[in-house]
């Protein structure tokens, strides 16, 4: 019955533990995990962070835009129209008027900028009234445009932007209020200049679009709408209010104008698609628009950055587009920082690559565009020579360092020497690099600021190839410290952000200290480089237990006391557990649970008594079962501390990850080393039975405490889910046909069936079971031991009696001796 039951319990906790896997956690971000990949991949900064530096602000100017976040509601965002609650409720007077002149007239006691713009807005929203809401609302960077409704920002989602059907007469009369506004002297148009002239433009603007057939009126509407998105700008910058940020968004506007295929108006959804229209642009309309929204990048605009990603996906789709653009400084940096940040992984390792891992025919294009150029261009040369280096043009990429000095480039030079397999070459670039950081929002910086994280990770696992262990973690740490987070968790990738937060490399950090240093090697690091942090006071945050996090320091100290703790130098180790009453770490007091459990088995070896040093025993198993995974776990395989031991794998490296290249014979002997024992998920409950096992040796067999005990164990055997780890990066554990915790738990119960007594709850063993009474296994053992007295003396009693009267006889005889000898008196 017991076993079916065992076969049965077992097969559950194996369906579970697939499923935890089914629900696993991400694919963790680890720089280890292949190393060659990490080693060789380009360096890649984000096409925001590049784009935000093609043409950086040379003024104060802010964009305003709406918050595209998954979470952002802009409709609770009041906007700042520039004026008080009561000249906003003339201006709503101003709409309900009968007429022009009559809502002119419900103007007065505004100030005449204001009165004037709400009377061509209401104007212009007149214009506009034969058209539908299905109009293509153009670019994005148009979002944050004021509507004419009494000066309300647009709703970019609904606002028509381009009618063909609008009223020209109400066009005119509109763009006749907005120059009345634009020619008052600067102070009486301080509120609404910027405003107008913004408005100016976009009707403009969209008397081209109903003139795109007729050439010259064309030309002259565009430079008419162009002039006036400059004036839009020419008025922020001088102080006039800009409060919906419209003169950074005047670029944009200003750079729809150059978007057109013949007399056609390019969407984009043609830029999207790459259709014939968005192709059709001519490089040079093209190069003025890049330019302009190149400049709106600079002063931080995200609109722009999606703009020139559209327009570099296209380019990229067609080799014409790549010709006409490369000679153009600013689209040329487009179109490398688009390859880099978007493209396709160059060859990493030689003629004999597949075919799968060579570059993409639009990057090798845009490479022998560029090298077909008359003169190497001056500006971005390192990331010239990146794209190069991606698209496996390893000689040119080469020549092109030779011009090239920044951060960037010596990074590469140091990909390049690893191609040549010069480590010693590669670790001096690095360092190089590493010197050179850039010092936050530079806006002549070279990397990104998380790539300087990822350039101390990346020094971090060439150090592990050259064994030099103890300089591996100390780039790693340092990585971690930068950069923050484990990598275990998931993080957004926004091509929009310039600064992303990236991954973190803690669990690159976390699998050095654990499986490749030596515990002293360790214990002088954190020494050295991870002093405690005190406590927190009272003040809580909205975390998980209540208080913020620990700092990465104290984990890696706890990571430490474990190591101590399983290497038996529990004095050495208790220091390094989180302080007693540190609620980061949960509510148990660990330094006093590793104490206790020090104790428990110096007394299990000290004690005078085997039943004395069982119980001892015995309750260093309870606590290596109960605070195993705080006591004795390892961060990573095969406990897994760093998920709550939830998931069986998704940190460190498995022994199959220490094949790849890059790995030392020293690094594999490392981590044979610092292996667990057994090497099994959990491993502490192994600990704990093997601990509880030994205590039963010495218990009384035919004792309660003695089941009691072994009922325990096989517990520990049937709770929680299976052993299996082995190969979790490729594969979830699979059933087998009995596993070690199975085997474990049937021979504990078979011992109890051989040695053991009955027991009451025989029936639920390993289930239902009640504590050890040592008391009454010592009144067993001291029972047992009379009876062994009575039983040996009834067993021997004739040789007993026989014995005593030896003993007797010879008695007698020696004082009749003694008699004889005695002299007379």
């Amino acid at each position: 019955m017991f076993k079916h039951k065992v076969v049965a319990i077992s097969g559950s906790f194996v369906l579970i533990g697939a499923l935890a896997w089914a629900c696993g956690p991400m694919f963790p971000n680890q720089l280890l995990d292949d190393r060659a990949a990490t080693l060789k991949a380009a360096p890649v900064n984000s096409f925001a962070f590049e784009a935000a530096r093609w043409l950086p602000a040379t003024d104060s100017l802010k964009p305003v835009e709406a918050d595209t976040s998954a979470y952002a509601d802009n409709r609770k965002v009041k906007p700042d129209l520039g004026i008080d609650d009561a000249q906003q409720a003339i201006v709503d007077a101003m709409g309900k008027a009968a007429d022009d002149d009559a809502a002119y007239a419900a103007g007065a006691g505004l100030p005449e900028d204001v009165r004037l713009y709400a009377l061509g807005a209401l104007q212009f929203h007149r214009a506009l009234n034969a058209c539908g809401r299905s109009d293509d609302n153009g670019p994005a960077d148009a979002a944050s445009s004021p509507a004419p409704y009494g000066d309300v920002p647009a709703d970019p989602a609904s606002e028509p932007r381009w009618c063909l059907r609008a009223d020209r007469g109400d066009l005119d009369e509109a763009a006749a209020s907005f120059a009345k506004v634009v020619a008052l002297p600067a102070e009486q148009a301080r509120l609404r200049s910027v405003w107008a002239a913004y408005m100016l433009g976009r009707i403009h603007a969209l008397r081209a679009l109903i003139a795109a057939g007729d050439a010259a009126a064309f030309k002259s509407e565009r430079d008419a709408a162009a002039k006036a998105f400059e004036l839009a700008r020419t008025r922020a910058v001088a102080g006039a209010s800009d409060t919906q940020g419209l003169g950074v968004a005047s670029f944009g506007e200003q750079a729809q104008l150059y978007l057109y295929a013949g007399d056609k108006r390019c969407s984009w959804g043609d830029f999207y698609n790459a259709s014939d229209c968005a192709r059709g642009v001519t490089p040079a309309d093209l190069k003025h628009a890049i330019a302009l929204y190149a400049a709106q990048a600079g002063h931080g605009s995200n609109n722009a950055v999606r703009s020139l990603q559209q327009i570099a996906y296209t380019a990229m789709q067609s080799p014409d587009l790549i010709k006409g653009l490369v000679d153009g400084p600013v689209s040329q940096r487009m179109l490398v920082a688009y390859a880099l940040a978007r493209g396709q992984e160059g060859i990493d390792s030689g003629d004999a690559a597949p075919a799968e891992s060579r570059p993409d025919a639009a990057l090798v294009g845009l490479v022998d565009a560029i090298s077909a150029l008359p003169a190497t261009p001056v500006e971005g040369t390192d990331r010239l020579a990146v794209l190069c280096y991606r698209a496996g043009r390893y000689d040119l990429a080469a020549r092109l360092m030779d011009k090239a000095s920044s951060p960037l480039a010596s990074w590469l030079r140091a990909k390049l020497a690893l191609r040549r397999g010069d480590l010693a070459a590669a670790a001096s670039a690095y360092a190089e690099a590493a010197k050179a950081f850039p010092a936050a929002n530079d806006p002549k910086a070279s990397i990104q600021a998380s790539n300087t994280q990822l350039i101390l990770g990346e020094q971090g696992v060439l150090a592990l190839a050259r064994g030099e262990y103890i300089e591996a973690m100390r780039h790693l740490y340092d990585a971690s410290l930068r950069q923050g987070g484990d990598g275990n968790e998931y993080a957004y990738d926004d091509s929009l952000d310039p600064e992303p937060s990236g991954y973190g490399y803690g669990n690159d950090m976390r699998y050095v200290a654990e499986r490749v240093l030596t515990v002293d090697e360790l214990k002088a690091f954190v020494d050295a480089h991870a002093p405690a942090s005190p406590a927190p006071a009272a003040s809580k945050d909205a975390s998980s237990n209540g208080y913020a996090e620990a700092p990465l320091a104290d984990h890696l100290r706890w990571l430490l006391a474990r190591r101590l703790m399983r290497a038996g130098r529990y004095d050495e180790a208790f220091d390094y557990f989180p302080a007693s009453g540190d609620p980061r770490f949960g509510d148990v007091d660990l330094r006093a649970k590793a104490r206790e459990y020090a104790e428990d088995l110096h007394q299990a070896q000290r004690r005078w008594t085997d039943i004395g040093k069982a119980e001892a025993g015995y309750a260093a198993a309870v606590i290596a079962r109960e605070q195993g995974m705080e006591l004795l776990g390892y961060e990573q395989l095969p406990d897994f501390l760093d998920n709550d031991g939830a998931y069986p794998g998704g940190s460190g490296q498995a022994t199959k990850s220490l094949e790849q290249s890059f790995v030392t014979d020293g690094e594999r002997q490392r981590y044979r080393d610092s292996q667990a024992k057994p090497d099994l998920r959990f491993h502490y409950r192994y600990v704990a039975v093997d601990r509880a096992s030994a205590a039963a040796d010495l218990l009384p067999p035919r004792s309660q405490a003695f089941a009691a005990v072994l009922c325990k164990a096989t517990g520990w055997m049937l709770e929680g889910p299976g052993d299996g780890y082995s190969d979790y990066a490729e594969e979830p554990p699979k059933e087998a046909s009995e596993t070690e915790r199975e085997r474990r738990a049937k021979a504990l119960y078979r011992r109890y069936v051989k040695q053991g007594p009955y027991v009451p709850w025989a029936t639920e063993f390993g289930r239902a079971c009640p504590e050890p009474d040592f008391d009454k296994a010592r009144e067993l053992k001291r029972t047992q031991q009379v009876r062994a007295i009575e039983h040996t003396i009834r067993r021997h009693l004739v040789w007993e009696i026989a014995g005593l009267a030896l003993i007797a006889l010879a008695a007698g005889g020696w004082v009749v001796r003694r008699r004889k000898k005695a002299p007379s008196a």
